[in-house]
């Protein structure tokens, strides 16, 4: 495997006719989805492992000890405008999908991880402008599709390394 990560549209541009996606509760009703590509693994973190990092943007919660190593973890609902994990009553046992760009590691912390899905490339559609969703701006930045499954639900498609630029640029 390269360690150079691929980008969403990089993945749904291939000649392969099915993706597999992780899907996530990016707030109470919106879900989303993280090609499996750019993900190497999901944590289950209580709150009083993630020490807090002050002077940072309010996205940044803060840090974990990973295998040894410093795992910075963001609240990505919070990174993308909407309300952080602290201000929806949430429990404190956070789900954090570990993203990989090239040598390191940043955990997103989100509502709920939910299960993997394999959307077929016929299904993947471009966000439409009149899609109901809450869009931030923000959100558009990461935002590379939309899919809905058989029984009707409802995806965003998440772009991992353009989540990972937003970091950068704040």
């Amino acid at each position: 495997m390269s360690d150079v990560p691929e980008t969403t549209e990089q993945i749904l541009v291939k000649p392969s006719k099915t993706y597999q996606f992780l899907s996530f509760h990016l707030t109470a009703r919106l879900q989303a989805l993280l090609p499996t590509q750019q993900l190497d693994e999901i944590l289950s973190l209580e709150a009083g492992q993630i020490v807090p990092i002050f002077d940072l943007p309010e996205a940044v919660m803060g840090i974990c000890n990973h295998r040894g190593e410093v795992l910075w973890i963001v609240d990505l609902a919070c990174l993308l405008g909407f309300e952080t994990l602290f201000t929806q009553n949430y429990r404190q046992l956070y789900s954090v999908m570990v993203i990989r760009r090239f040598q390191s590691h940043v955990g997103v912390a989100v509502r709920q991880v939910g299960q993997l899905i394999l959307a077929p490339t016929s299904k993947i559609q471009p966000l439409q402008p009149t899609t109901s969703i809450d869009m931030t701006p923000r959100l558009a930045l990461c935002l590379t599709g939309f899919y809905q499954t058989s029984d009707q639900k409802s995806f965003l498609i998440l772009d991992g390394e353009k989540i990972l630029d937003l970091l950068k640029a704040d």
